[in-house]
Protein backbone atom coordinates (compact mmCIF):
# COMPACT_ATOMS: atom_id res chain seq x y z
CA UNK A 1 0.00 0.00 0.00
CA UNK A 2 2.85 2.59 0.69
CA UNK A 3 4.35 1.92 -2.63
CA UNK A 4 0.90 2.38 -4.51
CA UNK A 5 0.98 6.24 -2.01
CA UNK A 6 3.76 6.85 -3.70
CA UNK A 7 3.34 6.40 -7.32
CA UNK A 8 0.25 8.05 -7.18
CA UNK A 9 2.48 11.11 -5.65
CA UNK A 10 4.58 10.65 -8.53
CA UNK A 11 2.33 10.96 -10.96
CA UNK A 12 0.36 14.00 -9.54
CA UNK A 13 3.56 16.01 -10.02
CA UNK A 14 4.30 14.95 -13.90
CA UNK A 15 4.32 11.46 -14.59
CA UNK A 16 6.42 8.31 -13.22
CA UNK A 17 10.32 8.76 -13.66
CA UNK A 18 12.10 6.12 -15.55
CA UNK A 19 13.61 4.77 -12.49
CA UNK A 20 10.27 3.95 -10.88
CA UNK A 21 8.39 2.67 -13.55
CA UNK A 22 12.02 0.09 -13.65
CA UNK A 23 11.38 -0.61 -10.04
CA UNK A 24 7.79 -1.19 -10.23
CA UNK A 25 8.15 -3.51 -13.39
CA UNK A 26 11.07 -5.60 -11.36
CA UNK A 27 9.28 -6.15 -8.48
CA UNK A 28 5.88 -7.38 -10.80
CA UNK A 29 8.16 -9.61 -12.37
CA UNK A 30 9.38 -10.92 -9.06
CA UNK A 31 5.89 -11.01 -7.83
CA UNK A 32 5.09 -13.39 -11.02
CA UNK A 33 7.94 -15.61 -10.56
CA UNK A 34 6.94 -16.18 -6.60
CA UNK A 35 3.97 -17.41 -7.40
CA UNK A 36 2.27 -14.06 -5.46
CA UNK A 37 -1.69 -14.16 -6.09
CA UNK A 38 -1.25 -10.43 -6.84
CA UNK A 39 1.34 -10.45 -9.41
CA UNK A 40 -1.37 -10.02 -12.54
CA UNK A 41 -2.63 -7.03 -11.21
CA UNK A 42 0.86 -5.63 -10.54
CA UNK A 43 1.58 -5.89 -13.91
CA UNK A 44 -1.52 -4.39 -14.76
CA UNK A 45 -0.95 -1.48 -12.69
CA UNK A 46 2.07 -0.31 -15.11
CA UNK A 47 -0.30 0.82 -17.49
CA UNK A 48 0.78 1.62 -21.31
CA UNK A 49 2.63 4.69 -20.87
CA UNK A 50 5.94 3.26 -20.41
CA UNK A 51 8.04 0.83 -22.25
CA UNK A 52 7.95 -1.30 -19.46
CA UNK A 53 3.98 -1.08 -19.20
CA UNK A 54 3.50 -1.83 -22.76
CA UNK A 55 6.01 -4.84 -22.02
CA UNK A 56 3.87 -5.89 -19.33
CA UNK A 57 0.80 -5.47 -21.21
CA UNK A 58 1.87 -7.49 -24.65
CA UNK A 59 2.85 -10.51 -22.12
CA UNK A 60 0.12 -9.98 -20.44
CA UNK A 61 -2.16 -10.66 -23.93
CA UNK A 62 -0.17 -13.42 -25.17
CA UNK A 63 -0.06 -15.33 -22.10
CA UNK A 64 -3.85 -15.01 -21.61
CA UNK A 65 -4.70 -16.52 -25.42
CA UNK A 66 -2.20 -19.39 -24.25
CA UNK A 67 -4.34 -20.17 -20.76
CA UNK A 68 -7.83 -19.75 -22.08
CA UNK A 69 -6.80 -22.60 -24.89
CA UNK A 70 -4.93 -24.58 -21.79
CA UNK A 71 -8.56 -24.14 -20.00
CA UNK A 72 -10.45 -25.26 -23.47
CA UNK A 73 -8.29 -28.04 -24.02
CA UNK A 74 -8.35 -28.73 -20.40
CA UNK A 75 -12.01 -28.88 -20.27
CA UNK A 76 -12.22 -31.09 -23.05
CA UNK A 77 -9.64 -33.75 -22.01
CA UNK A 78 -7.48 -33.20 -24.49
CA UNK A 79 -3.28 -34.19 -23.42
CA UNK A 80 -1.75 -30.96 -25.53
CA UNK A 81 -3.52 -28.60 -22.47
CA UNK A 82 -0.66 -28.93 -20.35
CA UNK A 83 1.97 -27.14 -23.20
CA UNK A 84 -0.85 -24.37 -23.30
CA UNK A 85 -0.62 -23.60 -19.74
CA UNK A 86 2.74 -24.00 -19.59
CA UNK A 87 3.16 -21.71 -22.56
CA UNK A 88 1.53 -19.17 -20.60
CA UNK A 89 3.34 -19.97 -17.30
CA UNK A 90 6.56 -18.81 -19.30
CA UNK A 91 5.13 -15.62 -20.05
CA UNK A 92 3.68 -13.63 -17.67
CA UNK A 93 0.94 -14.20 -14.62
CA UNK A 94 -2.82 -15.80 -15.19
CA UNK A 95 -5.75 -13.45 -15.23
CA UNK A 96 -7.92 -14.12 -11.63
CA UNK A 97 -10.67 -14.47 -13.85
CA UNK A 98 -9.60 -17.61 -15.11
CA UNK A 99 -8.68 -19.45 -11.68
CA UNK A 100 -12.42 -20.61 -11.29
CA UNK A 101 -12.84 -21.94 -14.53
CA UNK A 102 -9.46 -23.56 -14.53
CA UNK A 103 -9.72 -24.82 -11.04
CA UNK A 104 -13.30 -26.75 -12.26
CA UNK A 105 -11.80 -28.41 -15.36
CA UNK A 106 -8.78 -29.55 -13.26
CA UNK A 107 -11.37 -30.83 -11.02
CA UNK A 108 -13.42 -32.64 -14.14
CA UNK A 109 -10.23 -34.39 -15.02
CA UNK A 110 -9.71 -35.81 -11.70
CA UNK A 111 -6.34 -33.52 -10.78
CA UNK A 112 -7.83 -32.65 -7.60
CA UNK A 113 -4.80 -31.05 -6.00
CA UNK A 114 -4.16 -28.80 -8.99
CA UNK A 115 -7.89 -27.86 -8.51
CA UNK A 116 -7.72 -27.23 -4.68
CA UNK A 117 -5.13 -25.10 -5.54
CA UNK A 118 -7.21 -22.87 -8.17
CA UNK A 119 -10.03 -23.07 -6.13
CA UNK A 120 -7.87 -21.60 -3.42
CA UNK A 121 -6.54 -18.68 -5.29
CA UNK A 122 -10.16 -17.82 -6.26
CA UNK A 123 -11.84 -17.83 -3.02
CA UNK A 124 -9.00 -15.42 -1.68
CA UNK A 125 -10.36 -12.76 -4.21
CA UNK A 126 -13.97 -13.42 -4.84
CA UNK A 127 -16.99 -13.24 -2.99
CA UNK A 128 -20.59 -13.28 -3.56
CA UNK A 129 -22.99 -16.54 -4.96
CA UNK A 130 -20.11 -17.75 -7.43
CA UNK A 131 -17.79 -17.65 -4.65
CA UNK A 132 -20.29 -19.46 -2.52
CA UNK A 133 -20.75 -22.58 -5.53
CA UNK A 134 -16.81 -22.70 -5.85
CA UNK A 135 -16.23 -23.10 -1.58
CA UNK A 136 -18.75 -25.64 -1.79
CA UNK A 137 -16.69 -27.21 -5.00
CA UNK A 138 -13.42 -27.06 -3.31
CA UNK A 139 -15.58 -28.49 0.05
CA UNK A 140 -16.07 -32.04 -1.65
CA UNK A 141 -12.56 -32.08 -2.33
CA UNK A 142 -10.87 -30.88 1.05
CA UNK A 143 -13.65 -29.68 3.43
CA UNK A 144 -10.70 -28.71 5.97
CA UNK A 145 -8.98 -25.78 3.21
CA UNK A 146 -12.50 -25.01 2.05
CA UNK A 147 -13.67 -24.03 5.81
CA UNK A 148 -10.61 -21.86 6.34
CA UNK A 149 -11.23 -20.25 3.21
CA UNK A 150 -14.60 -19.02 4.45
CA UNK A 151 -16.15 -15.55 4.99
CA UNK A 152 -15.26 -15.05 8.88
CA UNK A 153 -18.57 -13.30 9.27
CA UNK A 154 -19.72 -17.04 8.70
CA UNK A 155 -18.12 -17.88 11.88
CA UNK A 156 -20.45 -17.40 15.24
CA UNK A 157 -18.70 -17.24 17.71
CA UNK A 158 -19.41 -14.13 19.65
CA UNK A 159 -22.99 -12.64 19.47
CA UNK A 160 -23.69 -10.24 16.83
CA UNK A 161 -24.58 -7.10 19.09
CA UNK A 162 -23.50 -7.31 22.22
CA UNK A 163 -24.76 -5.16 25.03
CA UNK A 164 -23.86 -1.53 25.08
CA UNK A 165 -23.42 -1.90 28.40
CA UNK A 166 -21.00 -4.44 28.59
CA UNK A 167 -17.78 -3.31 27.96
CA UNK A 168 -16.07 -6.06 29.21
CA UNK A 169 -18.00 -8.21 27.09
CA UNK A 170 -17.18 -5.99 24.02
CA UNK A 171 -13.65 -6.59 24.59
CA UNK A 172 -13.42 -9.88 25.20
CA UNK A 173 -15.67 -10.26 21.53
CA UNK A 174 -12.91 -8.35 19.86
CA UNK A 175 -9.65 -10.10 21.11
CA UNK A 176 -11.57 -13.50 19.84
CA UNK A 177 -12.88 -11.74 16.45
CA UNK A 178 -9.47 -10.75 16.36
CA UNK A 179 -7.72 -14.46 17.10
CA UNK A 180 -9.83 -16.10 14.61
CA UNK A 181 -8.69 -13.58 11.74
CA UNK A 182 -4.85 -14.30 12.84
CA UNK A 183 -5.33 -18.32 12.93
CA UNK A 184 -7.27 -17.91 9.47
CA UNK A 185 -4.63 -15.71 7.77
CA UNK A 186 -2.00 -18.49 9.40
CA UNK A 187 -3.39 -21.19 8.00
CA UNK A 188 -3.89 -19.49 4.51
CA UNK A 189 -0.08 -18.30 4.51
CA UNK A 190 0.68 -21.96 5.67
CA UNK A 191 -1.11 -23.23 2.94
CA UNK A 192 0.51 -20.94 0.45
CA UNK A 193 3.71 -21.35 2.09
CA UNK A 194 2.99 -25.02 1.22
CA UNK A 195 3.05 -25.14 -2.59
CA UNK A 196 6.86 -25.18 -2.50
CA UNK A 197 7.38 -28.85 -2.07
CA UNK A 198 10.40 -30.97 -3.36
CA UNK A 199 10.24 -32.71 -6.54
CA UNK A 200 10.41 -35.49 -4.71
CA UNK A 201 6.95 -35.13 -3.02
CA UNK A 202 5.52 -33.89 -6.35
CA UNK A 203 6.19 -36.87 -7.60
CA UNK A 204 4.87 -38.80 -4.97
CA UNK A 205 1.16 -37.00 -4.39
CA UNK A 206 1.11 -35.85 -8.73
CA UNK A 207 0.82 -38.27 -10.74
CA UNK A 208 -0.63 -36.13 -13.83
CA UNK A 209 2.94 -34.17 -13.43
CA UNK A 210 4.79 -37.58 -13.73
CA UNK A 211 5.39 -37.22 -18.05
CA UNK A 212 7.07 -33.68 -17.56
CA UNK A 213 9.22 -34.97 -14.38
CA UNK A 214 10.56 -37.53 -16.55
CA UNK A 215 11.28 -35.23 -19.80
CA UNK A 216 12.67 -32.45 -17.85
CA UNK A 217 15.01 -35.19 -15.53
CA UNK A 218 15.47 -36.99 -18.42
CA UNK A 219 17.53 -33.79 -20.51
CA UNK A 220 19.00 -32.76 -17.37
CA UNK A 221 20.86 -35.91 -16.34
CA UNK A 222 21.66 -36.30 -20.26
CA UNK A 223 22.96 -33.01 -21.08
CA UNK A 224 24.77 -31.77 -17.84
CA UNK A 225 24.94 -34.96 -15.43
CA UNK A 226 26.15 -37.34 -17.97
CA UNK A 227 27.07 -35.46 -21.27
CA UNK A 228 29.57 -33.00 -19.09
CA UNK A 229 30.07 -34.15 -15.04
CA UNK A 230 29.80 -37.78 -15.64
CA UNK A 231 32.48 -38.03 -18.62
CA UNK A 232 34.91 -36.51 -16.12
CA UNK A 233 35.12 -39.71 -14.13
CA UNK A 234 37.82 -41.34 -15.82
CA UNK A 235 39.95 -38.10 -16.07
CA UNK A 236 39.73 -37.67 -12.45
CA UNK A 237 41.66 -41.33 -11.55
CA UNK A 238 44.47 -39.40 -13.82
CA UNK A 239 47.26 -37.78 -13.05
CA UNK A 240 48.37 -37.11 -16.70
CA UNK A 241 48.63 -33.63 -18.28
CA UNK A 242 46.39 -35.31 -21.67
CA UNK A 243 43.29 -36.36 -18.62
CA UNK A 244 43.63 -32.28 -17.16
CA UNK A 245 43.25 -31.05 -20.86
CA UNK A 246 40.28 -33.47 -21.08
CA UNK A 247 39.04 -32.45 -17.82
CA UNK A 248 38.89 -28.31 -18.69
CA UNK A 249 37.47 -28.56 -22.41
CA UNK A 250 34.74 -31.13 -21.08
CA UNK A 251 33.88 -28.59 -18.41
CA UNK A 252 34.50 -25.29 -18.75
CA UNK A 253 34.64 -25.15 -22.46
CA UNK A 254 31.06 -24.23 -24.49
CA UNK A 255 28.43 -22.62 -22.03
CA UNK A 256 29.59 -22.19 -18.86
CA UNK A 257 28.21 -24.88 -16.57
CA UNK A 258 26.12 -22.51 -13.88
CA UNK A 259 24.72 -21.23 -17.26
CA UNK A 260 23.57 -24.65 -17.85
CA UNK A 261 22.72 -25.31 -14.51
CA UNK A 262 20.05 -22.72 -14.35
CA UNK A 263 19.02 -23.27 -17.75
CA UNK A 264 17.38 -26.76 -16.96
CA UNK A 265 16.08 -25.26 -13.71
CA UNK A 266 13.90 -22.57 -14.87
CA UNK A 267 12.39 -25.34 -17.51
CA UNK A 268 11.59 -27.46 -14.13
CA UNK A 269 9.75 -23.87 -13.00
CA UNK A 270 8.22 -22.97 -16.73
CA UNK A 271 6.82 -26.92 -16.37
CA UNK A 272 5.69 -27.47 -13.33
CA UNK A 273 5.34 -23.27 -12.07
CA UNK A 274 4.99 -22.71 -8.37
CA UNK A 275 4.20 -25.86 -6.80
CA UNK A 276 7.99 -27.11 -6.22
CA UNK A 277 10.14 -24.56 -4.75
CA UNK A 278 13.83 -26.02 -6.55
CA UNK A 279 15.79 -23.69 -4.13
CA UNK A 280 14.20 -25.09 -0.98
CA UNK A 281 14.49 -28.74 -2.50
CA UNK A 282 17.25 -30.37 -0.48
CA UNK A 283 18.75 -32.55 -3.10
CA UNK A 284 18.74 -29.42 -5.48
CA UNK A 285 20.47 -27.25 -2.90
CA UNK A 286 23.75 -29.40 -2.85
CA UNK A 287 23.76 -30.12 -6.45
CA UNK A 288 23.29 -26.58 -7.01
CA UNK A 289 26.21 -25.93 -4.71
CA UNK A 290 28.10 -28.40 -6.38
CA UNK A 291 28.18 -26.97 -9.29
CA UNK A 292 29.34 -23.63 -8.66
CA UNK A 293 32.20 -25.18 -6.99
CA UNK A 294 33.71 -27.00 -10.28
CA UNK A 295 33.08 -23.32 -12.36
CA UNK A 296 35.45 -21.82 -9.81
CA UNK A 297 37.92 -24.05 -10.28
CA UNK A 298 38.72 -23.25 -13.73
CA UNK A 299 41.64 -20.90 -12.88
CA UNK A 300 43.19 -23.75 -11.10
CA UNK A 301 42.84 -25.86 -13.05
CA UNK A 302 44.68 -24.36 -16.45
CA UNK A 303 48.42 -25.84 -17.16
CA UNK A 304 50.49 -22.54 -16.26
CA UNK A 305 49.24 -23.00 -12.70
CA UNK A 306 51.85 -24.66 -10.24
CA UNK A 307 51.34 -28.46 -9.06
CA UNK A 308 50.01 -27.73 -5.46
CA UNK A 309 47.53 -25.45 -7.03
CA UNK A 310 46.07 -28.07 -9.68
CA UNK A 311 46.45 -30.97 -7.01
CA UNK A 312 44.13 -29.08 -4.15
CA UNK A 313 41.84 -27.74 -6.88
CA UNK A 314 41.77 -31.57 -8.38
CA UNK A 315 40.45 -32.77 -4.57
CA UNK A 316 37.75 -30.42 -5.23
CA UNK A 317 36.91 -31.42 -7.96
CA UNK A 318 36.62 -35.27 -6.98
CA UNK A 319 34.14 -34.02 -3.73
CA UNK A 320 31.71 -31.88 -5.89
CA UNK A 321 31.71 -34.19 -8.71
CA UNK A 322 31.00 -37.09 -5.96
CA UNK A 323 27.99 -35.31 -4.79
CA UNK A 324 27.13 -34.33 -8.47
CA UNK A 325 27.10 -38.23 -8.82
CA UNK A 326 24.72 -38.88 -5.99
CA UNK A 327 22.84 -36.19 -7.06
CA UNK A 328 22.16 -38.01 -10.60
CA UNK A 329 21.94 -41.74 -8.22
CA UNK A 330 18.73 -39.77 -6.62
CA UNK A 331 16.81 -38.77 -9.68
CA UNK A 332 17.37 -41.48 -11.47
CA UNK A 333 15.49 -43.99 -8.25
CA UNK A 334 13.59 -40.87 -7.95
CA UNK A 335 11.83 -41.55 -12.03
CA UNK A 336 12.35 -44.85 -12.12
CA UNK A 337 9.02 -46.58 -12.49
CA UNK A 338 7.12 -43.35 -13.54
CA UNK A 339 5.92 -44.80 -16.61
CA UNK A 340 4.91 -47.69 -15.67
CA UNK A 341 0.99 -48.03 -14.13
CA UNK A 342 -0.49 -50.70 -12.79
CA UNK A 343 -4.06 -52.11 -13.73
CA UNK A 344 -6.42 -53.22 -11.82
CA UNK A 345 -9.84 -52.83 -10.62
CA UNK A 346 -9.15 -49.37 -8.24
CA UNK A 347 -8.02 -48.00 -11.39
CA UNK A 348 -11.33 -49.06 -13.50
CA UNK A 349 -13.53 -48.01 -10.25
CA UNK A 350 -11.53 -44.58 -9.51
CA UNK A 351 -12.01 -43.83 -13.54
CA UNK A 352 -15.55 -44.91 -13.84
CA UNK A 353 -16.63 -42.86 -10.49
CA UNK A 354 -14.62 -39.46 -11.36
CA UNK A 355 -16.62 -39.42 -15.05
CA UNK A 356 -19.99 -40.19 -12.87
CA UNK A 357 -19.23 -37.74 -11.24
CA UNK A 358 -18.98 -34.68 -13.73
CA UNK A 359 -21.66 -32.79 -14.63
CA UNK A 360 -22.77 -34.30 -17.98
CA UNK A 361 -22.41 -37.89 -17.31
CA UNK A 362 -23.92 -37.58 -13.98
CA UNK A 363 -26.99 -36.93 -15.17
CA UNK A 364 -27.50 -40.13 -17.05
CA UNK A 365 -28.82 -42.91 -14.22
CA UNK A 366 -26.82 -46.28 -15.47
CA UNK A 367 -28.69 -49.24 -14.58
CA UNK A 368 -25.67 -51.24 -13.58
CA UNK A 369 -21.80 -50.44 -13.73
CA UNK A 370 -19.42 -53.73 -13.92
CA UNK A 371 -15.73 -53.64 -13.50
CA UNK A 372 -13.66 -56.98 -13.74
CA UNK A 373 -9.87 -56.76 -14.03
CA UNK A 374 -6.78 -59.64 -13.95
CA UNK A 375 -6.16 -61.66 -10.90
CA UNK A 376 -2.73 -61.44 -12.00
CA UNK A 377 -0.22 -58.25 -11.56
CA UNK A 378 -0.39 -56.18 -14.71
CA UNK A 379 2.01 -53.48 -16.05
CA UNK A 380 1.70 -50.82 -18.56
CA UNK A 381 4.70 -48.71 -19.55
CA UNK A 382 2.09 -45.85 -19.69
CA UNK A 383 2.17 -42.67 -17.37
CA UNK A 384 -1.06 -43.06 -15.22
CA UNK A 385 -2.26 -39.62 -16.46
CA UNK A 386 -2.29 -40.67 -19.67
CA UNK A 387 -4.08 -43.69 -19.06
CA UNK A 388 -6.16 -42.31 -16.71
CA UNK A 389 -7.19 -39.36 -19.45
CA UNK A 390 -7.40 -42.33 -22.12
CA UNK A 391 -9.51 -44.68 -19.97
CA UNK A 392 -12.05 -41.28 -18.85
CA UNK A 393 -12.60 -40.25 -22.57
CA UNK A 394 -13.75 -43.84 -23.43
CA UNK A 395 -15.84 -44.10 -20.45
CA UNK A 396 -17.14 -40.81 -20.55
CA UNK A 397 -18.29 -41.62 -24.43
CA UNK A 398 -20.11 -44.66 -23.89
CA UNK A 399 -22.03 -43.23 -20.54
CA UNK A 400 -23.30 -40.30 -22.85
CA UNK A 401 -23.79 -42.88 -25.47
CA UNK A 402 -25.91 -44.92 -23.47
CA UNK A 403 -27.51 -42.09 -21.71
CA UNK A 404 -29.39 -41.23 -25.29
CA UNK A 405 -31.21 -44.15 -24.83
CA UNK A 406 -33.77 -46.07 -22.74
CA UNK A 407 -32.98 -47.99 -19.75
CA UNK A 408 -31.18 -50.53 -18.91
CA UNK A 409 -28.26 -48.45 -19.55
CA UNK A 410 -25.34 -50.58 -19.04
CA UNK A 411 -21.39 -50.29 -18.92
CA UNK A 412 -18.90 -52.78 -18.17
CA UNK A 413 -14.94 -52.24 -17.53
CA UNK A 414 -12.69 -55.01 -17.81
CA UNK A 415 -8.99 -56.27 -18.93
CA UNK A 416 -7.78 -59.57 -20.88
CA UNK A 417 -4.23 -60.37 -20.93
CA UNK A 418 -3.27 -62.15 -24.34
CA UNK A 419 -0.32 -63.96 -25.67
CA UNK A 420 0.87 -62.85 -28.80
CA UNK A 421 2.42 -65.34 -31.24
CA UNK A 422 6.10 -63.27 -30.75
CA UNK A 423 5.91 -64.17 -27.27
CA UNK A 424 5.33 -60.61 -26.17
CA UNK A 425 1.70 -60.40 -23.88
CA UNK A 426 -0.99 -57.84 -24.88
CA UNK A 427 -3.17 -56.26 -22.27
CA UNK A 428 -6.46 -55.39 -23.91
CA UNK A 429 -8.63 -52.60 -21.49
CA UNK A 430 -12.41 -53.03 -22.84
CA UNK A 431 -15.31 -50.75 -22.51
CA UNK A 432 -18.36 -52.05 -22.54
CA UNK A 433 -21.73 -50.36 -23.31
CA UNK A 434 -25.69 -51.49 -23.92
CA UNK A 435 -26.15 -48.60 -26.69
CA UNK A 436 -27.24 -49.49 -29.83
CA UNK A 437 -25.63 -46.77 -31.92
CA UNK A 438 -23.08 -47.97 -34.04
CA UNK A 439 -19.26 -46.94 -33.51
CA UNK A 440 -17.52 -46.56 -36.57
CA UNK A 441 -13.62 -47.80 -36.22
CA UNK A 442 -12.41 -45.21 -39.04
CA UNK A 443 -13.67 -42.50 -36.98
CA UNK A 444 -11.86 -43.23 -33.88
CA UNK A 445 -8.41 -42.94 -36.37
CA UNK A 446 -9.73 -39.79 -38.54
CA UNK A 447 -7.40 -36.84 -37.04
CA UNK A 448 -9.30 -34.16 -37.89
CA UNK A 449 -11.46 -35.04 -34.81
CA UNK A 450 -10.36 -33.00 -32.35
CA UNK A 451 -12.05 -34.49 -29.09
CA UNK A 452 -12.90 -37.22 -27.79
CA UNK A 453 -12.06 -40.30 -28.92
CA UNK A 454 -9.59 -38.81 -31.37
CA UNK A 455 -7.76 -37.27 -29.03
CA UNK A 456 -7.74 -40.76 -26.96
CA UNK A 457 -6.60 -42.11 -30.38
CA UNK A 458 -3.51 -39.64 -30.58
CA UNK A 459 -2.87 -40.46 -26.72
CA UNK A 460 -2.52 -44.46 -27.33
CA UNK A 461 -0.43 -44.42 -30.37
CA UNK A 462 2.27 -42.57 -28.80
CA UNK A 463 2.77 -45.39 -26.65
CA UNK A 464 2.45 -47.91 -29.95
CA UNK A 465 -1.05 -49.11 -28.67
CA UNK A 466 -3.84 -49.75 -30.81
CA UNK A 467 -7.85 -48.59 -30.21
CA UNK A 468 -10.54 -50.62 -31.82
CA UNK A 469 -14.28 -51.30 -31.81
CA UNK A 470 -15.83 -55.12 -31.65
CA UNK A 471 -19.05 -56.17 -31.10
CA UNK A 472 -20.65 -57.89 -28.06
CA UNK A 473 -22.94 -60.30 -26.63
CA UNK A 474 -25.69 -60.58 -24.29
CA UNK A 475 -26.72 -57.23 -22.08
CA UNK A 476 -23.40 -55.33 -24.01
CA UNK A 477 -23.91 -53.69 -28.05
CA UNK A 478 -20.18 -53.07 -28.41
CA UNK A 479 -16.85 -52.23 -27.05
CA UNK A 480 -13.99 -49.79 -27.31
CA UNK A 481 -10.96 -51.85 -27.15
CA UNK A 482 -7.50 -50.19 -25.78
CA UNK A 483 -4.97 -52.37 -25.70
CA UNK A 484 -1.41 -52.01 -24.87
CA UNK A 485 2.43 -54.22 -24.86
CA UNK A 486 2.12 -55.59 -20.93
CA UNK A 487 5.53 -53.93 -19.28
CA UNK A 488 8.55 -55.99 -18.78
CA UNK A 489 8.44 -57.04 -15.00
CA UNK A 490 12.14 -57.53 -14.97
CA UNK A 491 12.54 -53.70 -15.24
Amino acid sequence: MVALGVSAVVVGCGGVSDEATTERWEQAQAAWRRGDIDAFQQWTDLGTESVQGREAAARLASADAHYREGVRLLEIGDPHAREELAAGVAVAPMNPELYLPLARACRQQGITLRAAEYYSKYLATAEGPEAERARAELRELDPQLADVLGPVEGIALVPATPPQDNLWWAAISGVVVGMVLAATLFLIVQYVRGRGISLERLVAQSPEFHPAVAYLVGSLRHELLKHRIGAASDALAQDAPSAIAFLRGRLFEGQPLVDAWEGHLVAFRRAIGPRVDLARDPHFRRAGRAVRAIARLEEGLRPEVDEGTQRRALERLSEAHHTLVAFDTHLAAMVHGLVRTQVDAALFREVVESVCAEHSAGQVELSDVDVSAPQEEVVLEVFRADLVLVLKNVVRNAILAVGRHDVPRRLRVDALVELEATGDETVRIRVFDSSPEALDPSVIFDRRVDRGLGLVAAAVHRYGGTIDVEEASGDYRKAVVVSFFRADEAL
